[in-house]
């Protein structure tokens, strides 16, 4: 068992709050749950951070007592859709008990790509206005996100073991795929090997396994999920994509598979495929301005004849449960400026996709040390020849 100093957290926070002149926080993201609290809390819930006492979780009362056994924080409170049990107005009396009511105070409202990510809905920012007049609302989201995005020794440690279990899953699915098998046996035959080696969740805020074959590799922009009853061909190229969490840390690796001998445009597509993934990987340094990456790797891809058939997007945050996907490497502002710092682990992607001969994904995490990184996963980046 890996532990985590959850103390050590809460001072950053605190730090970060006192910077940014807020007393309370009310995260109600699923990541901003899970990295304070050590808890897997999926359902509609929120944790008070105030600047000067320890937190306070508010959850759906059917989840109380299991949030409590799985959280260091023991101040865990019901709420539910009836009468004097409703959300907003609990959180807004434990702001009154802790003085707040007058003071500036966090929330977390923005945008993700991901659905479920947990940011404040619009009626219960207003609920919250009218409960507290006084106060002045402030997005907390950012400063969530960038402590996150810079990793503690543990989480490198709980990112590996995440890791290896996606190596796992690999193996197996390398050791069984072959011709006449569905999408859907692959991300069993994935999901079972995972399981064992320890795996918590099948993080489905994407479709859990994401498996495709043939010409669901290829669809613009790289999308396949969730993984269908099509049954494998002679020829098809598959898309591999497992995800696994452990103690709350995800792993996240794709990889590629020919189910036969590939064809001329299919290795010179892998081909390519395989350059612009060592650059970007190579490229991974701290210090590393993520626009320059972008653009070079685009201009390979170009280079290879494929700068219509690339992804613009290079990169997606990485960490704990929820959604990181801040930052990420992109020739787009903001991110353009911005560079790559020690102790990130990002997602090196690549989605390079073909209509009528094949896509290949690279997912795998890239911790980003002082002066080198590391791939976490140690499956190969090369596509494999199955049989």
């Amino acid at each position: 068992m890996i532990h985590i100093n959850f103390e050590g957290r809460l001072k950053k926070i605190w730090a970060k709050m006192e910077e940014e002149k807020i007393d309370v926080i009310i995260g109600t993201r699923l990541r901003t749950l899970g990295y304070v609290s050590g808890a897997f809390i999926p359902w509609r819930s929120a944790i008070i951070i105030p600047l000067n006492g320890e937190p306070e979780i508010f959850t759906l009362l059917l989840d109380v007592e299991r949030v409590k056994d799985d959280s260091w924080i023991k101040n865990v409170n019901i709420w539910g859709p009836a009468e004097a049990m409703y959300l907003e107005p609990q959180i807004a009396e434990s702001i009154k008990k802790l003085g707040y009511e007058k003071g500036k105070i966090g929330v977390e409202y923005g945008q993700e790509m991901i659905l479920a990510s947990g940011h404040i809905l619009a009626a219960e920012y207003d609920k919250l206005k009218n409960l507290l007049p006084a106060a002045e609302f402030k997005n907390s989201t950012p400063i969530i996100d960038y402590i996150t995005s810079i990793k503690e020794p543990e989480e490198i440690k709980l990112l590996r073991r995440a890791s290896e279990i996606t190596d796992v899953g690999q193996k197996a699915v390398k050791d069984e795929l072959c011709v006449g098998m569905t999408e859907t046996e692959v991300a069993g035959i994935a999901e079972y090997a995972m399981r064992k080696a320890g795996s918590d969740w099948a993080w489905t805020l994407t479709g859990g396994q994401e498996i495709a074959s043939g010409y669901r590799t290829a669809y613009a922009m790289g999308g396949c999920t969730p993984a269908t009853t099509k049954i494998i061909q002679p020829e098809d190229n598959v898309l591999v994509d497992l995800h696994s969490m452990y103690q709350l840390y995800y792993g996240d690796l794709s990889h590629n598979y020919f189910v036969d001998q590939p064809t001329k445009e299919q290795k010179k597509l892998a081909d390519a495929y395989v350059e612009i993934s060592y650059t970007l990987i190579d490229s991974m340094q701290a210090g590393a301005n993520r626009g320059e990456i972008a653009s070079n790797l685009v201009n390979i891809a170009t280079k290879h004849g494929y700068g219509n058939d690339i992804l613009f997007a290079f990169s997606h945050g990485f960490g704990g449960v929820g959604n990181e996907s801040y930052p990420i490497i992109v020739d787009l502002e903001p991110w353009n400026e911005m560079e790559l710092e020690a102790n990130m682990v990002e997602i090196a992607a690549v989605v390079l996709n073909k209509p009528g001969v094949g896509g290949f994904r690279l997912e795998r995490p890239v911790w980003i040390k002082e002066s080198s990184n590391e791939v976490l996963p140690k499956t190969p980046i090369e596509p494999e020849i199955i049989g």
